[in-house]
């Protein structure tokens, strides 16, 4: 049975041959729209317009080739100022995606240089734009598949540090850009643990949970290991499911870094509005109520009120 993945039209590039076959939604179906082959036409662009379709579907196993075609003129895309910014989120998520999968499949130095190609000329054009990163938050897909996750989170936490270290005078461009990697990165430990596992459907056992624990430890290891980033990335991937209280782990530890209280309010943030196939997303309101029994400190608390401003009005969110 064919799995299916949405993509956004915006990615599309007209007049090109497309890769794979192209679907629409019609009633509660899939219909085909475009064969693998077919020339992509300012008319076919006019149609899903006018029916007011912002994605259109690909079949799941037709991911890969898809997300590499869209990394080959990514960087065009991003740099170019006459550019939207919808078709600019659009395509870099895409292409982050590309990179992140690509990293979790081989997590060596070169693919943490490649992810940080494809991230720096999007963290460049968001750190003053605040209409991308309104079309970033609109773009992010709520399924709860490795890499996606992974991609969601990066936009948040990035978007959140920004937002929290605005009138910080201490933490520069640069450091906010060697953030950025560490919080897409921040999962890359779960390269180690086997997929029965990643996959598994419903709860995990407790030998299972024990696996998964793991991934922290396996993350900063990895990050360290490749010499490519800092270390202040590496404690994110270390120290983004540990509780100020004590009750995370793997270490227990109560003395957290900043940036891994920034990433863990992304990664439990978006691991709630996610979709997954035994659970149903929960919706922004409840979510952030869960986030505010996770606010042990000062910091936290500010931190949250900032994640809550930045995604939308504090009154449409959460008393």
């Amino acid at each position: 049975m064919d799995v299916f993945r949405p993509i956004p039209v915006d990615v599309i590039q007209v007049d090109e041959r497309s890769v794979v076959d192209l679907f629409v939604r019609h009633e509660d179906r899939l219909v085909s729209f475009l064969e693998k082959g077919g020339t992509f036409t300012r008319d076919h662009l006019v149609q899903l317009n006018r029916h007011g379709c912002t994605r259109v579907y690909i079949r799941g196993a037709e991911a890969t080739a898809f997300e590499r075609y869209v990394s080959t003129y990514s960087d065009r895309i991003l740099t170019d100022p006459t550019i939207p910014s919808r078709v600019k989120a659009a395509t870099f998520y895409v292409a982050s995606t590309h990179a992140l999968r690509n990293a979790f499949e081989n997590p060596d130095a070169q693919q943490i240089e490649e992810i940080k190609k494809t991230l720096h000329p999007m963290f460049r054009s968001i750190m003053n734009n605040e209409v991308l990163l309104s079309d970033l938050f609109a773009i992010t897909e709520h399924d709860f598949a490795t890499y996606t996750h992974s991609v969601n989170v990066g936009i948040y936490a990035t978007a959140l540090a920004i937002r929290f270290y605005k009138n910080d005078r201490a933490v520069g461009a640069a450091e906010m850009e060697r953030l950025c990697y560490g919080y897409f990165l921040h999962d890359i430990g779960k390269s180690r643990v086997p997929l029965s596992i990643l996959r598994k459907r419903g709860s995990l056992s407790e030998d299972e949970w024990k696996v998964m624990r793991k991934h922290p430890e396996w993350g900063y290891t990895r990050l360290m290991e490749t010499g490519h980033l800092t270390e202040e990335a590496a404690y994110i991937s270390l120290q983004h499911h540990e509780r100020p209280d004590g009750s995370g782990y793997p270490l227990g530890m109560k003395d957290i870094h900043p940036c891994a209280r920034i990433c863990t309010m992304a990664d439990i943030y978006d691991a709630l509005t996610a979709e997954r196939p035994y659970k149903k997303s929960m919706n922004p309101f409840d979510a952030f109520g869960i986030l505010r029994r996770e606010a042990f400190t000062e910091f936290d608390h500010n931190l949250l009120g900032t994640f809550i401003r930045m995604l939308g009005p504090e009154k449409d969110v959460i008393h």
